[in-house]
This record gives C-alpha cells, structure tokens and sequence, in this order.
C-alpha cells in the first residue's frame, strides 16, 4: 500500500495550490493527494482556465519529483434545494460544472482515483437523500465512464446526515450498483459522530467491504476535526489496519493530516496574537515553512511504522 499525503498540508504556508505542490521537493512522500477542495474560479468561469491550471500543477509535479494518484473534488456538498422542482437550478449546474472539471483534470494528469462528496442536509428525508445522489453522481458518472475514473463518496461526521456509517455508504453504493463508483473512509469522521464511533473503525471498514476505494487517514479525540497525524488523538489504528487487511483493501493509504504544525489559520482554534508595547509580536505565531517540511517527514514516518507494523507498506 502506498503512502499518500495531501497538498493540504503546506496551507497557509504558501498561497496556491501550485506553490504547495512544490513545497514538496525533497520530501519523503512521492505520492500526492491533489486536493482540489477549495472555491477554485476558473472552475466556475467560461474559458479554458482549469486546462491552464492543471499544466501548472503538472509542472509542479515534475519539479518536486511526485505523483499525483488521487484527488478530492471541490466541496460543493450543500444540497441544491431548487433542484426538487427545477431540473435545470442554474446553481446546482454550475456546482455540478466545476466538480466535472475536477474529474476532467484527473484524466489530463493521471489520477485514477477521485473523492466526491454526496450532497446530504438535516432537511433530507432517506428518499430524498436518495434521490439528489443519484441524480447527482449520475450526472458525474459518465465522465468516471469515460476516462476510467472511480468516484469514491466518503462518511460524514454527523449521523443526522443518514450518510455516517461503513453500512449506510455500502446501502448506497449497493443501491447504485455502478462499477466506478466506490467509497472513502475518513478515519476522523467515523471518530467524530458518535454512532460510526460506536459501531467502530474495524466494523465501518468491513460494511463497505470490496467497494472501499479510498482511505483519508488522521486522529482526533472524537469532538471535532483536529486533522492530526497518528497517535495525536485516540482513535486505534489496529482496528483501522486490520480492516483494511479483512477487506483486501486495493487503494492508497492517504493522509488528511494537514495540522502536524498547527498554522494559525488553521481552523477550528486560532492562536492568539501576542502585543508587546504597542505592537503585535508575530515571530513564534506560526511555524516556518522549514519545520513543517520536517513534520510532514515525520508523518511519513509515522504512516511507515503503521503499514510496515502490518506488512502492508508498498514503496
């Protein structure tokens, strides 16, 4: 199994998602997780802009010396309510273009794999839950078709969404019974909402069975996303590993462990500025770049010592 990590990890340390890639020079990740999360405009604009973007991060790629091998759509996952009565709500098309983009811009550098969030809300009924996801990953699936992309939906960490356990994901994907679609556990969601954390890792893991597709890999204490590596929360990492052996898991080990060094703006905390005779000390406020290149090295070898523990690390 390889080890994957995200170009989250350098947030707030660099500004685009371009100058996070290359942060990665002389690192020791080689696999790369290009997460595509964020309001990104030429996602949304007319023009070929996205095509300009995704020859910079192939660029970058190159010059940092990784690969790119899975990816996660923008997180446009807030439900499209005129779409019960418009099938053509300009907003949920306009959503649903950019999330295409991203699986178009998959195919142009090479990644298989794709994480795209089912769209839930509280106001949902199951029927309703039902319905908008089907429509919406078969409006998508004809690109996964295409290009030979699996689409993988992942947990939520709040049950009131119907969508938070290993069995609700695989009702679903049973449900949809398409061939490229698939699932992504995140380990910190099925942590943070207290049903999937009863039932507990090992068990989620085993309900998805052979439609898990993808792994997103951090800890916390089970109150909120802390996105820390292994070993800074209390989420147990046998029961993780020995699922995704039950299970023969065929995919990456993928870290969404961005706060290794927590940054200032990373939310849900913020460190307070520190005022000294008048003016604003910002010396210590965040790490430097510098050391949190060597965090992520060591959250390499912390994911090593997980998956060698299990025979399981692939080079």
């Amino acid at each position: 199994m390889k080890l994957v990590t995200s170009t989250g990890d350098f947030s707030f340390y660099v500004e685009s998602i371009t100058e996070k890639v290359k942060a990665f020079k002389g690192s020791k990740f080689k696999y790369i997780n290009l997460e595509q999360t964020g309001s990104i405009p030429a996602f949304f604009e007319e023009g070929e802009g996205w095509r300009k973007l995704a020859e910079k991060w192939a660029e970058a790629a190159e010059y940092a010396g990784v690969k790119y091998v899975v990816s996660h759509a923008p997180c446009l996952h807030n439900p499209c309510m005129g779409l019960f009565n418009n099938p053509e709500d300009e907003e949920y098309h306009r959503n649903l273009r950019a999330i295409r983009r991203s699986i178009e811009i998959c195919h142009l550098l090479g990644i298989p794999r794709i994480v795209v969030h089912a769209c839930c809300s509280t106001e949902f009924t199951k029927e309703q839950l039902l319905w908008y996801n089907q429509k919406f990953y078969t409006d998508l699936l004809d690109l996964a078709e295409k290009y030979n992309i699996w689409l993988m939906t992942e947990n939520w960490d709040g049950n009131q969404y119907k969508f938070s356990t290993g069995a609700e994901l695989r009702e679903f994907l049973d449900w949809m019974d398409h061939p490229l679609l698939g699932a992504c556990w995140d380990t910190a969601h099925g942590n943070i909402d207290p049903v999937a954390r009863k039932i507990g890792q090992y068990e989620n893991i085993l309900a998805i069975g052979d439609k898990l597709k993808g792994m997103h890999i951090s800890d916390n204490f089970g109150d909120t996303h802390h996105h820390s590596w292994p070993f800074a929360g209390n989420i147990n990492f046998d029961s993780v590993l020995q699922g995704l052996l039950d299970v023969k898991y065929d995919g990456f080990f993928t870290f969404e462990a961005s706060y290794t060094l927590l940054h200032q703006n990373n939310p849900p905390y913020r460190r307070a500025e520190f005022d000294y005779k008048g003016e604003t000390v910002t010396r210590l406020l965040n790490p430097s770049l510098e050391l949190k290149k060597r965090a992520v090295d060591l959250l390499y070898e912390t994911g090593k010592y997980l998956l060698e523990s299990y025979g399981l690390l692939e080079e």
